[in-house]
């Protein structure tokens, strides 16, 4: 008996939990039902929605996605706000700017708005940035208590490609103004869009002044057809070229090597003609100097080897000799002769020997160029002495009926000497 009441009793137990949990969800939905329209839109907005009370700086009122930043569930759960009115999620560097905003609002009649940006704290721990927009709605019924309504939406992307293009044009900036190259931008008309401080010093004018004046008319008739001839090819073909100008200073002119580049608008139209200029004065002022130092260079090489190859050798005072070696060509024969001569004068040689043991070959034009040097000398008064003479020499030499009168021949050097040396006591 007793087990049969003890299971009728658990059985309504049982019942009555089901009816409990039946009637707490009805009264949820019921609850969910009796919602606002506009409260149910904005906890579906993706923004920060808040009503505030700036008297008493206590928050009314906040959306959903405010509570879920601050780490509640819904705008009832949404953690106590500070009593600054200012939740904790705000970076400390922004609250200052967050309470001038809310100041000109609490110091505003109703209906004026105003905006600030802010960074708040999400769930990661990272900061996001928010842009809000306030209005004053004035008092409530009652007449007290003014409040505000704030709606934030995330910028953080956007605050983000800012700071990447502020970092660019920081970059750009610095490129511009301390580079020592010119760099300027034209537009099809010539137009200045963009300058740097070398083009500033040199037009002597602004940055304010140059943009927008057309490049051609501050050039020059001659530099200023030129460029704009570089311009117009650079913008035709779409390809980047380099050419070279003079640019004419105070101090006189100056060479430039200029690269010039197409610039393209977001759909590859190219509206604009950029240009960085390099000075290369001193580089080709460095080369003109390197070739006239290398033709010198060469010159008294020529001239080193001229004397190797032509040498005149005092072997006694008033006897001179000339050991001619090697090919004798037009070129080689007027140095053998110009040597001689100066060599004669110089040391007031009375006797020359002229010895061509090492000579490969004499034909006509050799044997000519011997015997001219040997008059030449002659009409210093001094006395040619010709050794080395072989057999073929003394044959082409009769063959073209050379006149060697005045002319002592030796079949060797030695012999060449021993006569200049005996005959040198006469004189």
């Amino acid at each position: 008996m007793d087990e049969q009441k003890t299971e009728a009793l658990e059985a309504e137990v049982d019942a009555l939990r089901k009816e409990v949990q039946r009637l707490r969800s009805r009264n949820a939905e019921l609850e969910e039902a009796g919602r606002s329209l506009p409260e149910r839109v904005l906890d579906a907005l993706p923004s920060l929605v808040y009503v505030l009370d700036l008297d008493e700086r206590r928050y009314i009122y906040w959306n959903r996605e405010l509570a879920e930043l601050a780490g509640g569930r819904d705008g009832a759960a949404a953690g106590p706000p500070r009593a600054d009115g200012l939740s904790s999620i705000v970076h400390p560097d922004d609250i200052g700017r967050i309470e001038e905003y809310r100041a000109r609002l609490a110091a505003s009649e109703g209906g004026e708005q105003a905006t600030v940006e802010y960074r708040a704290r999400d769930r990661d721990g990272g900061f996001r940035w928010f842009l809000e927009r306030g209005v004053a709605i004035g008092r409530d019924l009652e007449g007290s208590g003014r409040r505000m309504l704030g709606s934030a939406h995330d910028i953080t992307a956007r605050k983000h490609t800012e700071q990447l293009l502020e970092r660019s044009e920081s970059l750009l900036h610095a490129f511009l103004e301390y580079t020592p190259s010119m760099m300027v931008a034209v537009d099809a008309a010539g137009r200045l869009l963009l300058v740097n401080r070398e083009i500033e010093s040199f037009y002597r004018m602004s940055r304010e002044e140059l943009l927008g004046k057309v490049v051609y008319d501050l050039l020059p008739p001659a530099a200023s057809a030129s460029i704009r001839k570089a311009n117009e090819e650079t913008a035709a073909s779409g390809r980047s070229g380099a050419s070279e100008h003079v640019l004419v200073y105070p101090d006189g002119p100056r060479d430039y090597l200029s690269t010039k580049f197409p610039i393209r608008d977001a759909e590859g139209k190219i509206y604009a003609v950029g240009t960085v200029s390099v000075d290369i004065s001193r580089t080709k002022q460095a080369e003109a100097e390197r070739a006239e130092m290398q033709r010198q260079l060469i010159e008294m090489q020529q001239a080193t080897i001229q004397e190797l190859i032509t040498p005149l050798l005092p072997l006694a005072r008033g006897v001179v000799a000339m050991p001619i070696v090697g090919s004798v060509d037009p070129a080689r024969a007027e140095q053998i002769l110009t040597t001689l001569l100066e060599g004669i004068a110089a040391r007031k040689a009375k006797i020359a020997i002229l010895d061509i043991t090492g000579v490969k070959d004499v034909d006509a034009r050799v044997a000519q160029s011997l015997v001219d040097a040997a008059r030449a000398a002659g009409l210093l008064g001094t006395r040619v002495v010709l050794t080395g003479i072989r057999p073929q020499i003394a044959q082409t030499l009769t063959t073209m009926g050379a006149d060697l009168s005045g002319v002592v021949t030796k079949a060797t050097l030695e012999s060449g000497i021993a006569y200049a040396l005996g005959r040198r006591s006469r004189f």
